[in-house]
């Protein structure tokens, strides 16, 4: 629901900040007041392209906010935006704010971010609707026609039950794409990916093999380094020509120690620890004697190793950087190589699975189709009747069909139509060259659709273009019942109108120092009862008027 629109230096507005309270409410004022422009910035909040023109004389920006109240679960474009940007409404309220710029320059916010246009219009049209002469019509879509038509006749089920076929299909027809891709690209590298398989099996190589293959090589290379260093290992433990060995010298330590220790006990654990020390020593001298005993060198093995190296380094050169990647190419090649020669089976399967689906998209298409048209002709008779109370009694109302190639909203294109006079031809409601005429069927699919348009705040201009007394009568009716399930807000000249409504504001204009200025000012009591005796004969003095207004308001309430 609209709860506050304020709007600052925007064409004859100044500053001014407008309450809108639930059910049905009007705005009235003498021609040229200035509530067109109110019309304007309402519109400005569902995204109509900005003009500096419409900014306020001498000021440099206009500035247009509205405050939404979202009493009931918010719409999916306006669930999807504060989910994108991580915002959460305060207090269950949306502010929506634009701004326009001397130098051509605007900018859009929504709850305090900036936002672009198109998100603004696709939020607000699920928060407002303006049914004025070609304005922001959203029953003037076909597309929202068809939703409507669902929502009135409930059809979620059958609509849900088509978008699965549909969903099906696509996904089918995209795998037979798909597919038919990967088999001609498999028939293009039909040879190559025969020699890649066949080179790679042949070397067969194994995962980490080349790591293991290199460690190999570089112990190999270096054998003559390797053997001399633990050539002078074994010498230096175990003695040689040139000296001591180390473990001789130890044994000697330990004999010093055993007669020491004779004189002063303490001695005996530092021979315990160097007998410990001397028994590890003598099994590092074994070790690394027996490797040098076992170690051997084969230029054969060498080039045997370097040979294989290079083969695999070769294949990660060709197909990948890494042995794991040379598997997963030849895993790829060979699905690919199989595709190429099953893969007319493989699209023959498809394309039957695609007719069975198509089949059944179809079938679910009639479906939803015939209960659209049995909703249509419901829809058609209870459109018709309220028009024939909005003053167009010879109007007769349609829904038309027309087929189409499946998409996700189904087999079905509709065209609401309109023969408002006897002898002329049916023709689609966006035809319709009155502006009057255009807000009363407005009035009449909205009424009907009251309970299952998801649009809470409606607002109407120009819907008293050309009618007056009864009709005008049965519109505010018709009006009055439209606000126990929307909060409806329009903008009349007639009285008998704005003697129905709930609330009731006034746009004023006066001249000060040279400019002027439109003030809104909601009023109440013997202020309007004034704007309604104004209406009435453009007096708001006469007691004739006044007493006549006095009735109308009691009729109203």
């Amino acid at each position: 629901m609209l709860e506050r629109l304020e709007i600052h230096h925007y064409a004859l507005i100044e500053d001014s900040a407008i309450e809108f309270p639930e059910g049905f409410s009007v705005i009235t004022g003498e021609t040229g007041a200035g509530k067109s422009i109110i019309l304007g910035a309402l519109s400005l909040m569902l995204g109509e392209k900005t003009e500096v023109q419409s900014i306020r004389s001498g000021c440099d920006s206009a500035t247009v906010s509205a405050s939404f109240h979202i009493a009931k679960q918010m719409g999916a474009h306006l669930a999807a935006y504060l989910a994108k940007e991580e915002l959460e409404l305060e207090d269950d309220t949306l502010v929506v704010s634009r701004t326009i710029k001397s130098n051509g320059r605007s900018s859009i916010s929504i709850q305090g971010r900036l936002a672009t246009r198109s998100e603004l219009s696709l939020i607000t049209s699920e928060l407002l609707d303006i049914s004025a002469q070609r304005d922001h019509q959203s029953l003037l879509s076909t597309s929202h026609q068809l939703s409507v038509l669902d929502a009135f006749g409930s059809c979620e089920a059958e609509k849900a039950a088509y978008k699965r076929a549909y969903e099906q299909y696509q996904n089918l027809k995209s795998e037979l794409e798909s597919t038919k891709a990967q088999v001609e690209a498999a028939k293009r590298e039909l040879d190559y990916l025969g020699y890649a398989v066949d080179e790679i099996e042949k070397i067969n190589p194994k995962p980490a093999e080349d790591e293991e293959i290199a460690s190999q090589v570089q112990l190999i290379a270096s054998f003559e380094h390797i053997h001399e260093v633990l050539s002078q290992a074994v010498s230096l433990l175990h003695g040689n020509e040139q000296g001591l060995s180390t473990i001789a010298s130890l044994y000697q330590v330990k004999t010093q120690l055993a007669l020491a220790s004779k004189a002063d006990s303490s001695l005996q654990v530092l021979g315990e620890r160097l007998e410990s020390a001397s028994i590890e020593i003598e099994d590092i001298y074994e070790s690394v004697r027996d490797y040098l005993n076992g170690m051997t060198y084969s230029e054969a093995e060498l080039d045997r190793l370097q040979s294989r190296l290079a083969q695999l380094q070769r294949l990660k050169k060709k197909y990948g950087p890494n042995l794991e990647a040379v598997h997963s190419f030849l895993k790829q090649s060979k699905e690919k190589l199989s595709l190429s020669e099953q893969g007319e089976i493989v699209l023959s399967k498809l394309e039957k699975q695609i007719k069975l689906a198509y089949e059944k998209l179809m079938q679910e298409a009639l479906l939803l189709q015939d209960k659209r048209k049995k909703t249509a002709l419901l829809l058609s008779r209870e459109v018709e009747t309220k028009l024939r109370t909005l003053g167009m009694k010879e109007a007769v109302f349609a829904i038309a069909f027309s087929q189409t190639s499946p998409t996700s909203n189904g087999i079905d294109e509709v065209s609401f139509q309109i023969c408002a006079n006897p002898g002329l031809e049916m023709r689609s409601i966006k035809d319709v060259a009155s502006g009057g005429e255009l807000s009363r069927i407005m009035l009449a699919v909205k009424t009907s659709l009251a309970q299952s348009d998801a649009v809470p705040t409606l607002i109407f201009d120009e819907v008293d273009a050309g009618i007056g007394g009864s009709v005008a009568l049965s519109v505010a009716e018709q009006l009055k019942k439209l606000a126990s399930t929307h909060q409806v807000i329009v903008i009349t000249h007639l009285a008998s109108i704005a003697s129905k409504a709930d609330h009731h504001l006034v746009v004023s204009k006066d001249i000060r120092n040279g400019m002027s200025y439109s003030t809104i000012t909601a009023v109440a009591d013997g202020e309007r009862q004034k704007e309604i005796a104004r209406m009435l004969s453009g007096d708001d003095t006469s007691q004739e008027s006044l007493g006549h207004a006095r009735k109308l308001l009691e009729k109203g309430n």
